[in-house]
């Protein structure tokens, strides 16, 4: 279902999927990840708008750069993608890490973005944003054998349940095979995101946004900061919602994402 396109650019082909028919929307995965987490949203989302579901520099089927990216390369990147399939402005769907890219691409080209929906968004600063690096993601990076920084362990399917009783198993078949390209690159690109300073970038923001938060989602830490920081902004706490709510409640996420997006449009 949908099809399927590459950009070729100088730092290598990114991937992405088209589907659905109607106002485009681009959706952007958080780091670690590949496009295919959104697959529960996007037939709900492409009965009413054309996807355009993106693999980001450096994981599945799009090529790994030969240089490390930050965030306004990531958002260039993107940026290269609307260019390709000629976007002149989009709607953006973001987690986490996905949710800054948008950020800048609302900031640095605000014309080329319409609206934001954004499952999760971390509220650092440059200094506090290292600290989340340094004191929590980076106690994840135990394998000290395969590069010249610790990564993420390859886990096999009885190590990961034991960590996560309840994880699908595709999901963990799929997530290992884009870890055994990509647990450098993660590691890289979660230490771009963590330097970016949302704290300075939030209140520049003057895109229609929605954030939201499942209520156990751990970068809600920042949330108070964020509604500060940007008051323009709807904020929604979905309940019972552990973790990203596009995962845990896909059929809330879809259905708050319709009806914000269908306001702007």
């Amino acid at each position: 279902m949908g099809t399927d396109h590459y950009v070729y650019r100088d730092d290598g082909k990114v991937y992405y999927k088209k589907i659905g028919d109607g106002a485009p929307v681009l959706l952007i995965q958080g780091a670690g990840l590949g496009g295919w987490v959104w697959r529960e949203v996007v037939g709900p989302l492409a009965e009413q708008f054309t996807c355009y579901v993106l693999d980001l520099p450096g994981y599945d089927r799009s090529d790994t750069p030969p240089r490390r990216y930050s965030v306004e390369d990531f958002a260039q990147a993107v940026l290269d993608v609307m260019d390709s399939a000629q976007l002149d402005s989009v709607s953006t769907i973001g987690a986490h890490t996905g949710a800054i890219i948008s950020i800048d691409m609302a900031i640095s080209h605000p014309h080329r973005v319409k609206s934001m929906v954004m499952d999760g968004l971390p509220y650092w600063n440059k200094e506090s944003g290292k600290l989340v690096f340094e004191k929590g993601i980076s106690l994840g990076f135990t394998d000290t054998t395969s590069y010249d920084v610790p990564v993420a362990p390859l886990l096999t399917w009885e190590e990961a349940l034991n960590k996560e009783p309840n994880l699908d198993r595709t999901v963990w078949e799929e997530i290992s095979e884009l870890q055994r390209k990509s647990r450098l690159w993660g590691r890289n690109t979660l230490e771009a995101a963590t330097s970016y300073d949302m704290q300075e970038a939030g209140p520049k923001v003057n895109t229609p946004t929605l954030v939201l938060y499942g209520d156990g989602d751990a970068i809600r830490r920042g949330e108070e900061r964020a509604r500060a920081g940007m008051k323009q902004t709807i904020f929604k706490i979905v309940p019972d919602c552990l973790g990203h709510v596009y995962e845990k409640q896909p059929q809330e996420f879809a259905k708050f994402t319709k009806e914000f997006l269908t306001l702007g449009t």
